[in-house]
């Protein structure tokens, strides 16, 4: 098997986005010659046939929008034609540039806007869609017509497929199969004839493929044979010897006309009327989707179970495979991202608003050095290797880097690679977890690292009287039970604070008797205080819970934030959590998102807030009382408004986000120093014409003085370090552009120390 290298890409500037999606399951194909497009489920990218590598392809290549429907190559203009779920079009010239047609996403279409298939005829590409055809003019690249009441009756019909042949157009449609002269006006119903095969003619809406193949139109059905029609009768004609289960495609090639049948394989219907199984199961992955034939007389497959395969019918030649580097899937439950190993943890499993279990086992994977590796049990199927936990939930990094996973049904996991880990269950001698009464359920919500290597460590156990936050010493493999307080057998989340105090949430889903808010250990005294609405709390339901850059304990509830400043005084009365008033940008004079369920919290270098919702990812300034940013799918490539995660590296400024529907990443310009500054890294560096983007200078002092000067010494600009990093819009003070030249940037601390100086060169075109 051939894994394909990945093609490393530039890297990502200040304000965009990178899409960490899974590229396995491929679904379709386009053949561009030397290149392979290829649309999965997830993620959509390209392979170079000849070098052998492939590249994900998402808005930092241009792209305009993410979930590709349909693809299709138009060979006469060397150009590929992406229609995507939201009906959203894309141009892809060959030399990689990219034309957007966004006239279907914008224009008002009632019902359902499903896509099934583009199909290139000519200077034409029809779209068939389930409001009917939309025709694209492939030369001036522009919408030439919708055909949306093409039924009888001008009812409305679901297209789901198109073809064209001796002049006719043909469409399968949810009303049988429709076919209209080219030159006629196909706006009018009256001039598309339904025109479908005896054979189970009751059911109309089983026609979902056609092809035309050496001039004849073919269709099929499933659990049935190929159909050609005869053009002279305007019948269609029964080609027996090809009985299909579940055809998914029909495809025309040099050699054939290729029948893909998810169960059976691929096989060929030749000019002299022969079936041939050209390629089984066996020799092409499982539930095949798609497939090509290259010039080569190979075949990649779109294997659905199995990832894309090339194919080499007749030799005895190896089946190759390839792959985009990226996760082996889009769950994702939570996200660890360890500044100082420079990684990002990805964990699948956990337990849904309620703490059932997903049912999830599929372990977790890590971003670091621009590639993922999978830990999975697929991966590492021998338990010696790795265990294979279910519902793998959180995750901490101790300062050796060793990582400790946390398993809502299989306990704590000790992870140092494959091989070299340790799990702790209810019946690992020495432990005192607990499980939920039967074995497989020693469920782990949540782990947290001291600077001293210790591991603390919630189990969810619902005895009472017995406290669920537990401390690990990996040093001596010791554990400590913490003592007792209500409601200590039925936590969810934690936060440890600069005073060696343990925060704590309740579960949302409370034991008799307790309370629902957070509450505060001190591990030295065996303290608590348990905070409520009563004190200060918007809401008793907690979803997390985090320090910031100043010490203040933040939690996220189902009713917007609240911050407790000076974690240190948490025992006094007098201090209790308060809810931050929003005085600038979107939802000012209100809490910050007072009526929203918030799901997670992070920090970043310049302490902003960043917070995910069910309506998209928010940035608040430090104090949480300007909304400085909202991300939505609307306006970025947020493959869901369902935010399910979200973490900061703060040694890059890249701010995770874990969806429902998979992972993303957004290049922030905050940043964490640690050490002396460098003032080494500028990006990008030269700025060339036509640049609209940011220049990020990190590895400054934090939260330094910035001023930007010409070589002259003439001041141009002056602002503050996010952090680490200093972030320039190449505007002077009056907000325009500066011109083109050299200008350093100057930065210190407070005190005028640690100061140092970059260069930045703006060119001219």
């Amino acid at each position: 098997m051939l894994l394909a290298v990945a093609a490393s890409g530039q890297g990502v500037g200040y304000g965009d986005w990178q899409l960490h999606l899974p590229t396995s399951r491929p679904k379709q194909l386009a053949d561009a010659g030397d290149r392979l497009y290829v649309a999965t489920e997830y993620a959509f990218f390209v392979l170079n046939k000849s070098e052998n590598t492939t590249q994900v392809l998402s808005r930092r290549e241009g792209l305009s929008d993410v979930g590709v429907a349909a693809l299709a190559y138009d060979s006469a203009r060397q150009q590929t034609v992406v229609v995507y779920r939201n009906n959203n079009v894309d141009i892809i010239r060959r030399n990689g540039s990219v034309r957007n047609l966004n006239d279907i996403l914008r224009k008002a279409i009632p019902g359902t806007r499903e896509i099934f298939q583009v199909y290139i005829n000519a200077n034409r590409a029809y779209i068939a869609a389930s409001f009917g055809i939309v025709e694209l003019n492939l030369d001036k690249l522009e919408v030439s017509e919708t055909y949306t009441n093409i039924g009888p009756n001008a009812s409305q019909v679901r297209v789901y497929a198109t073809t064209v042949g001796n002049g006719f157009i043909v469409a399968a449609t949810s009303v049988g199969l429709l076919h209209a002269r080219l030159s006629s006006n196909l706006l009018d119903y009256r001039n598309w004839t339904v025109r479908t095969p005896q054979l189970l003619q009751s059911n109309y809406d089983i026609y979902r493929s056609l092809a035309t193949y050496a001039g004849n139109v073919y269709t099929v059905i499933e659990g049935g044979d190929l159909y050609r029609f005869d053009f002279s009768t305007g019948n269609w004609q029964i080609l027996y010897g090809a009985y299909t289960f579940r055809v998914l495609r029909l495809r025309p090639s040099s050699t054939g006309l290729l029948i893909i049948d998810e169960p059976n394989g691929v096989r060929r219907y030749d000019r002299a009327g022969n079936f041939t199984q050209l390629i089984s199961p066996a020799a092409s992955g499982t539930n095949i989707q798609d497939a090509v034939r290259s010039k080569d007389g190979s075949y990649y497959i779109a294997s659905y179970n199995d990832g894309l395969m090339q194919v080499f019918p007749g030799s005895t030649r190896a089946p190759e495979r390839y792959t985009a580097n990226g996760p082996e899937t889009d769950k994702a439950f939570s996200v660890l991202a360890d500044a100082h190993s420079n990684s990002v943890t990805i964990f699948t499993g956990g337990y849904s608003d309620r703490y059932n279990p997903l049912g999830r086992t599929q372990g977790f994977y890590e971003y670091k050095e621009g590639q993922w590796s999978n830990v999975t049990s697929a991966r590492y199927p021998s338990t010696n290797s790795y265990p294979n936990p279910q519902e793998v939930s959180r995750g901490t990094r101790t300062p050796d880097g060793t990582l400790y996973v946390a398993s809502y049904n299989n306990g704590l996991l000790e992870w140092k690679g494959p091989g070299q880990f340790r799990q702790f269950t209810s019946s690992t001698p020495g432990s005192p977890i607990l499980n939920w009464g039967f074995p497989n359920t020693d469920r782990i919500t949540d782990v947290a690292a001291d600077e001293d290597g210790n591991v603390w460590v919630v189990n969810r156990h619902l005895r009472t009287g017995i406290s669920g936050l537990l401390l690990f010493k990996p040093a001596t493999s010791e554990w400590v039970r913490s003592p007792n307080f209500v409601g200590a057998d039925n936590l969810d989340r934690i936060a440890l604070d600069d005073n060696g105090f343990v925060w704590v949430s309740a579960a949302r889903k409370a034991n008799a008797g307790q309370r629902l808010g957070i509450t505060v250990l001190d591990p030295a005294t065996g303290n608590t205080r348990t905070f409520t609405t009563a004190d200060g709390l918007p809401e008793g339901e907690i979803y997390d819970l985090v320090k910031d850059r100043d010490g203040n304990i933040w939690a996220a509830t189902i009713k917007g934030v609240a911050v407790l400043y000076g974690s240190s005084g948490a025992f006094l009365p007098e201090t209790v959590f308060q809810t931050p008033i929003v005085r600038r940008g979107e939802g000012s004079g209100f809490p910050v998102l007072f009526n929203e369920a918030v799901k997670a919290i992070a920090v970043d270098g310049g302490n902003r807030k960043w917070l995910g919702t069910d309506r998209g990812l928010w940035l608040f300034s430090d104090d949480a009382k300007e909304a400085l940013l909202h991300f939505t799918m609307t306006n970025s490539p947020l493959p869901s408004n369902q935010i399910v995660d979200v973490e900061v590296n703060n040694k890059t400024g890249e701010v995770w986000v874990a969806t429902n529907a998979g992972v993303v990443a957004y290049r922030g310009t905050a940043t964490v120093t640690e050490g002396p500054p460098s003032c080494s890294k500028v990006f990008p560096n030269p700025v060339r014409p036509g640049f609209t983007g940011v220049v990020g200078i990190s590895g400054v002092v934090n939260n330094a003085l910035v001023k930007i000067t010409d070589v002259a010494g003439h001041l141009v600009y002056s602002t503050k370090a996010n952090g680490g990093t200093v972030e320039w819009n190449l505007n002077d003070s009056q907000g325009q552009r500066v011109r083109p030249g050299v200008y350093l940037v100057l930065t210190s601390d407070a005190d005028g120390k640690n100061g140092c100086v970059s260069k930045v060169a703006v060119l001219s075109k």
